[in-house]
């Protein structure tokens, strides 16, 4: 484990990683082994080189090999015969090649209740991940026509996240926020959404090339309407934001607050490059440099 969830973890995440080194060790290991299964299903999804219909089969068989442990083998092989040699990104080759070592993890959580949260966190995740591909690569010019499609996506992927944060934290410490579980889930669903949001408006242009448009009710051809609802979703992210800052003002922990402000400081700092910016400015891409990374970690430790 101790590879799994320090060398692989960092491989596959940047600023993440940051704020799992922080967290006391009690949250560490259920969050790390979370993040692992939820990255792993992440690139089976994305995995564009597959095709929808495998990669929607790899996602149902592990939702069904979390719960499972008999059937992990014929999941895993096809795994490392169909999936792994498309892989381009060398951390997420190292993760999926130690699938079996994650899952023996989740195997060996002695704790239901930790265990009933990991569940229950990548059975949202997974089941946004396949709306994804079911909705933008199965159906002929798929567009979202609500906002609360849009709201639910975010939930399902990022949002159940911040609950996930929450049932742990209450769950492994004694003293870990003022404020009860149900607020605590309420703040930690909409912090998960506006990091899913900033995500959403930053990759618009390559989502666009892509054939994917998040954005409801707009014309994915018309720029300026496309730019008004970024304006619009980047209010939306900042006052989910504010709900992430309520949650770790009321945390305890100086590490906890840390590592829960983090997220929410990258996020405000990339709304702060994307505001007011034109297509090309959001095409070229805009992106937290490794140092403001470590600049916004520093801010996070003293909030």
């Amino acid at each position: 484990m101790a590879t799994l969830d320090t060398q692989i973890l960092k491989d596959v995440s940047r600023s993440f990683y940051l704020s799992m080194r922080v967290l006391p060790k009690p949250m560490r290991a259920p969050i790390s082994l979370g993040y692992l299964l939820a990255r792993a299903s992440d690139t089976l999804a994305d995995t564009v080189s597959l095709a929808p219909t495998l990669r929607l089969e790899m996602l149902d068989g592990m939702a069904e090999v979390l719960e499972n442990s008999n059937k992990r083998g014929e999941w895993l092989e096809r795994l490392t015969r169909e999936v792994i040699p498309s892989q381009e990104h060398a951390g997420e080759i190292v993760l999926l090649k130690n699938m079996g070592g994650v899952l023996d993890w989740l195997d060996g959580v002695s704790s239901s209740k930790q265990r009933e949260s990991i569940l229950r966190v990548l059975k949202h995740i997974l089941r946004g991940q396949r709306l994804d591909i079911e909705r933008f690569e199965l159906q002929e010019g798929f567009l979202f026509s609500e906002d609360s499609q849009l709201e639910e996506y975010c939930y399902l992927v990022a949002g159940c996240v911040g609950e996930f944060w929450s049932e742990v934290g209450v769950g492994e410490l004694t003293r870990f926020s003022s404020e009860k579980l149900p607020q605590l889930k309420s703040w930690g669903a909409n912090y998960g959404k506006a990091l899913q949001l900033i995500n959403i408006l930053r990759d618009l242009p390559n989502d666009l090339q892509a054939g994917r448009c998040y954005l409801p009710h707009v014309d994915p051809n018309d720029r300026d309407a496309l730019l008004v609802e970024v304006a619009r979703w980047q209010e939306v992210a900042r006052a989910y934001l504010k709900d992430g800052e309520r949650y770790a003002q009321s945390l305890y922990g100086r590490r906890t607050r840390m590592a829960t402000a983090l997220p929410g400081k990258i996020g405000t700092l990339t709304l702060d490059l994307m505001a007011d910016t034109d297509w090309e400015t959001l095409s070229r891409g805009v992106k937290v440099t490794r140092k403001e990374v470590y600049r916004c970690a520093w801010q996070a430790f003293w909030a």
